[in-house]
């Protein structure tokens, strides 16, 4: 048995992970009992142990493995033969081949990144001590909720600029996003590590792509890397990925404090067909300066290739697109590309030499090489008719290597920027995924709207049903903002589907008011949600109040007092709707149902009656005693609450 990296912990901050190859694969029962062995000797911790700390169980697939992979834990100089004694043991007993131990002994200085996060010292108390031999601890709120979106008036402005204004708005809103960020913390002036840097590395045995550019190209959002495995393959070898991005992570963590969060979500994804692996990471907030990450990283995936040895590696900025590949839905196996040696053969060699070689290598799948294609096809301009030939014949190509894969969307951009779209429709009608129509009616709507009509058809019954309800109302934004004109038709081919409710709700937010008032009236042509369905529920009844504010402010007064009407119902549960309810009777003289619907409002705790009081569409009522009378009681009210 051959054993590598067992060695002392020379800092309380020492973690690492043991990974072993056993000369046949071992089952589940086999591999619980050699980590019972192990942990017993304190080499690794109990299932126990890892449960309290919230770790993974190394065993959380019930499969036969070869690659097995745990946390180790470095042991003291006194320790060091107990633990190799133990290690030879279970390699005896289990007909191990290799072991490697890995450690790193650093942390980044969480509390430090803190203090330069808020540049606020931490008071003393009781339950915070300062300790002047550490650094200071500042809990900071990075993250600010978004103000909520009140009722100020029933005409109100057009999105866009409700968008840019800091008060608040008149309408109701579905969902409040995360505010963003108030400092530019992409990157640190400096590294700031708890026991000096960790590990890094500078050069590699095996291709890595987009380094060193990716220093200067360095993007805190999302960062990873992508890896394929070279040699034979083994059972289990997954294990030895997730253990090497759990230790990678590890360094980013700082137990002294609950508040630093170093990241917003994490994840390692396999291919396992194509045997690649995506280890990622968002809003990666630390304070270690993009060189340091990287080599970092770097020296990371050298120790997988010590393990593991590794075809092919890049850096990856992991966008939608790749996620849309990697992160897939339950049951569909990722996609992941771990390489492009295409690109650099189009740049060398050209566009012949480069499918030379693409036709005649083993290495890579025909899934692969078709994704490299792609990419290289990307980075050509659709718009400009000389590039645009070139993207055309790589994707074309690509096509030729795998007809399921994204080739098919992207051909039809090129057909659509170069005015061929009667070719962009039968590509579409042929294409395996109906994903593919969507595409080619949005990119019509955006850059040839006046052709839109010929492509709607396109927009059949199954494959609306088919597509995800948010894509369809993204779909029906982008026709309302590019090709207004064509929103109706579209509007008429929707489904009668309830699901579409919230998410065309939200659609009619980030377009111009006639457009907006036209999806919601849609979504109130929907089949009304129970009240048991949460936000669709919310939407179809925030939508009544929205449409009405829309139509009264267009001057569509017959509307809006129709849309009053049929909000009635719904007023209890959103009082909103009696105000603008008021707003539309009083614009065609129905004094008596604006009063009405003031004292409605009222009853029915109305957030902001103040407003009805002083708004000027309902100034026809203020001359009416009642009107001034329901204030009084209300303020009379209010002051007893108090």
């Amino acid at each position: 048995m051959e054993l590598t990296g067992l060695e002392p912990r020379r800092s309380d901050l020492a973690r690492g992970i043991v990974i072993a190859r056993s000369a046949k694969p071992l089952t589940p029962e086999a591999q619980r009992a050699l980590w019972a062995n192990l942990a017993t000797a304190g080499v690794t911790e109990s299932e126990e142990a890892a449960a309290d700390e919230g770790r993974d169980d190394p065993l959380d697939e019930e499969i036969d493995r070869q690659w097995l992979a745990a946390p180790w834990m470095p042991p003291e100089a006194a320790d060091l033969e107990a633990q190799r004694t133990a290690l030879e043991q279970v390699a005896a007993t289990y007909d191990l081949e290799a072991i490697w131990c890995i450690k790193i002994e650093t942390g980044v200085d969480g509390l430090t990144w803190l203090e330069i996060s808020t540049s606020e010292p931490l008071e003393e108390s009781p339950e915070h001590p300062v300790d002047p031999a550490e650094p200071v601890e500042i809990v900071d709120a990075i993250f600010d909720e978004q103000a909520e979106v009140l009722y100020s008036a029933p005409d109100a402005p057009a999105a866009e600029e409700a968008a840019d204004d800091d008060d608040t708005g008149d309408e109701d809103e579905l969902e409040d996003d995360t505010g963003e960020l108030e400092d530019d913390i992409t990157s640190a002036p400096e590294s700031h590590w708890r026991n000096s840097a960790p590990p890094m590395e500078h050069s590699v045995a095996f291709p890595i792509e987009r380094y060193p550019e990716i220093i200067d190209e360095y993007d805190w959002e999302s960062f990873g890397i992508a890896l394929k495995l070279a040699g034979s393959p083994l059972p289990g070898e997954e294990s030895v990925i997730n253990a090497f991005f759990a230790l990678w992570l590890s360094a980013y963590q700082d137990e002294r404090s609950d508040e630093f969060e170093p990241f917003q979500r994490a994840d390692v994804v396999h291919d396992r067909k194509h045997r690649s692996a995506l280890m990622w990471v968002e809003r990666f907030a630390v304070p270690a300066t993009a060189s340091d990450q990287v080599h970092f990283l770097l020296w990371i995936a050298a120790r997988i290739h010590d393990v593991l040895p590794l075809a092919w590696a890049r850096f990856d900025d992991v966008d939608d697109a790749v996620k849309a590949r990697a992160v897939t839905d339950e049951g569909v196996e990722p996609f992941i590309l771990a390489g492009n040696p295409f690109a650099e053969r189009f740049r060398r060699h050209g566009e012949e030499g480069a499918l030379a070689w693409a036709v005649s290598q083993s290495a890579w799948s025909r899934r692969e090489l078709s994704g490299m294609l792609i990419e290289v096809a990307l980075d050509h301009d659709p718009d400009d008719p000389t590039t645009a030939v070139v993207a055309e014949r790589l994707l074309r190509r690509a096509l030729s290597f795998d007809n399921d894969s994204d080739a098919t969307g992207y051909l039809g951009i090129v057909l659509i920027r170069q005015h061929r779209l009667p070719e962009a429709i039968v590509l579409a009608r042929e294409a395996p995924r109906r994903d593919v129509r969507l595409l080619v009616v949005g990119e019509t709507a955006e850059h040839l709207p006046a052709e839109l009509a010929t492509a709607l058809d396109l927009l059949d019954d199954a494959t609306l049903r088919a597509t995800d309800p948010e894509e369809v109302a993204e779909l029906v934004s982008a026709i309302a903002r590019h090709a207004p004109t064509h929103l109706p038709a579209v509007l008429e081919r929707l489904p009668a589907d309830s699901t579409l409710v919230a998410h065309l709700y939200n659609a009619s937010f980030a377009v111009e008011r006639p457009q907006a008032l036209a999806i919601l009236r849609c979504v109130l042509a929907l089949p009304e949600p129970s009240r048991e369905s949460g936000e669709a529920r919310t939407a179809f009844v925030m939508a009544w109040n929205n449409a009405c504010i829309h139509a009264h402010a267009l001057g569509d007064y017959k509307l809006a007092v129709e849309l009053a009407d049929g909000g009635q119902p719904y007023g209890t549960e959103n009082p909103y709707i009696y105000h603008s309810a008021a707003c539309a009777y009083a614009a065609i003289g129905d004094v008596d149902r604006a009063i009405e619907q003031v004292e409605l409002a009222i009853e029915h705790g109305y957030e902001h009656g103040e407003k009805m009081e002083t708004d000027t569409d309902l100034s026809s009522l203020q001359r009416d005693s009642r009107f001034g009378q329901l204030f009084i009681e209300w303020r009379t009210r209010r002051a007893d609450l108090n």
